[in-house]
């Protein structure tokens, strides 16, 4: 399965109508306003996260849509939970901020040891299992102090 069927069968599908343009679907699912839990004028994804699974969304950003698990914990918390727990399961784990997450910056985590985390500024990439660098992605690093209460 590449990233944009993910994305799309997974998240995608319950933000907005899917048509055969797959790259399209998943722009539109990305950048479009959608329908809050609250209420209110729709509002385009601009903060929190997302782990997008095989038939499985879990986000922090409250939206209407039916389909998707809706979680309060942080961004550190939900990925060192995922990674610490790894079963192998192909995963996007994405970062919302005020742009859109552009499609170009989706790829999938299959594996620990080269762990993808998405974001409208770029991809992080590192290894879980090792201790980061002194010049590596923030993400590596907070998820490292994090570990001790994992482990």
């Amino acid at each position: 399965m590449n990233v944009l069927d993910l994305f799309n069968q997974s998240m995608g599908c319950h933000l907005v109508e899917q048509t055969a343009n797959v790259v399209d679907n998943a722009q539109r699912a990305l950048s479009s306003g959608h329908t809050m839990l609250k209420g209110g004028n729709p509002q385009r994804i601009s903060s929190g996260w997302a782990i997008v699974q095989p038939q499985r969304t879990t986000m922090q950003f409250k939206l209407a849509a039916k389909g998707i698990i809706y979680s309060e914990i942080t961004r550190y918390e939900a990925f060192q939970e995922l990674l610490h727990n790894w079963n192998g399961t192909p995963s996007i784990l994405i970062v919302f901020d005020k742009k859109p997450v552009p499609v170009t910056n989706l790829f999938i985590t299959y594996d620990v040891r080269c762990v993808r985390v998405c974001s409208p500024k770029g991809v992080e990439t590192f290894d879980y299992t090792q201790e980061p660098q002194r010049d590596g992605c923030m993400t590596h690093k907070v998820l490292f102090k994090q570990r001790g209460k994992y482990v």
